[in-house]
């Protein structure tokens, strides 16, 4: 007679054991889960709580020896005190604003402009998104994978800049431009997956996720570019935020970014520019690895993908 007690146990191939449902033969071989750390990440990253911390303003000294001033601001933490991660500051603002910048300026004259966003973090590249869409009508959507960051994006973000929006154009002679905003609770890579087989085509995909693994650092927004530039029109724009952790914000693209973008985008279309900032020199992120704070980043715009 069978053991009826058993529920499961392993061979030495390492295979878990499970009972079939069939006289003679009791047990059937099934692979043990494999562990994935990435998924695992993607689980701690969703449920992590976030926090702002402020600074007042001061100076510091760069890598060259020469003395600054920023601003008083705040840097946004994913985590807590076991584990917080950096994730964000208000210094990279001219950064984030002259990104989007360029970005709409590649899209030159049009109208409705669908735009796609990975990442919502403080919302700086968002609001100036809005600011253009404001001038051209067309959608807002943003993908976020902390609960928290995209409940705040939807609860409190979203109205503000619905407010906005109509009270600029109360103010103003112009008509309202009509601008929709969506925010979606999800993994950057499954949530774009999900966009391409529905169909979803944007005019503007700017990327600005957060490594979760070591091997992703640096290539965090490019990796699924092969998916991506499935959601991008024919002649839609693509941008990402190149600066990596260690690197020293220099005028180009690292050797493995590089590559990538050659890939997926004609040459003819890839702009390099670069913005300086003036950061908190305790926000860890933007140091190079001198631990000298880096002050000029890379604002890269991607036109013609190859299909």
């Amino acid at each position: 007679m069978a053991n009826r007690g058993i529920e499961r146990s392993e061979n030495n191939s390492g295979h878990v054991l499970q009972p079939n449902g069939e006289a003679g033969n009791l047990f059937v071989a099934k692979e043990a889960p494999l562990h994935d750390p990435r998924k695992e990440r993607i689980e701690w990253w969703k449920k992590a709580p976030e926090k702002i911390k402020r600074y007042k303003a001061g100076t510091a000294m760069d890598l060259h020896g020469d003395t600054y001033s920023y601003e008083a601001g705040a840097t946004y933490f994913i985590g807590s005190n076991g584990e917080s991660i950096e994730v964000m500051d208000t210094c990279e603002t001219p950064w984030a604003n002259a990104t989007v910048d360029k970005a709409f300026e590649a899209l030159g004259d049009k109208i409705d402009i669908k735009v796609f966003e990975r990442g919502f973090g403080m919302g700086i590249t968002a609001s100036r998104v809005i600011r253009h869409l404001d001038i051209h009508g067309g959608e807002y959507t943003v993908v976020e994978l902390n609960r928290a960051n995209a409940k705040y994006a939807n609860d409190v973000w979203k109205p503000k800049q619905e407010l906005v929006l109509t009270e600029t154009a109360t103010r103003g002679t112009k008509p309202k431009n009509n601008v929709t905003i969506n925010i979606i609770k999800g993994e950057a890579y499954e949530e774009t997956k999900k966009l391409v087989e529905a169909g979803e085509k944007f005019d503007l995909i700017i990327s600005d996720t957060f490594p979760l693994t070591e091997d992703e650092q640096g290539m965090n927004d490019l990796l699924d570019l092969d998916v991506l530039k499935n959601c991008l029109k024919p002649d839609g724009v693509f941008a990402f935020f190149a600066y990596s952790p260690g690197s020293d914000g220099a005028l180009e693209l690292v050797n493995r970014q590089g590559e990538m973008i050659g890939k997926h985008f004609e040459a003819r279309g890839v702009t390099v520019n670069q913005v300086k900032i003036n950061p908190n020199p305790d926000y860890k992120y933007l140091h190079a690895d001198t631990g000298y704070p880096v002050r000029t980043l890379p604002v890269i715009v991607c036109k013609y993908p190859k299909f």
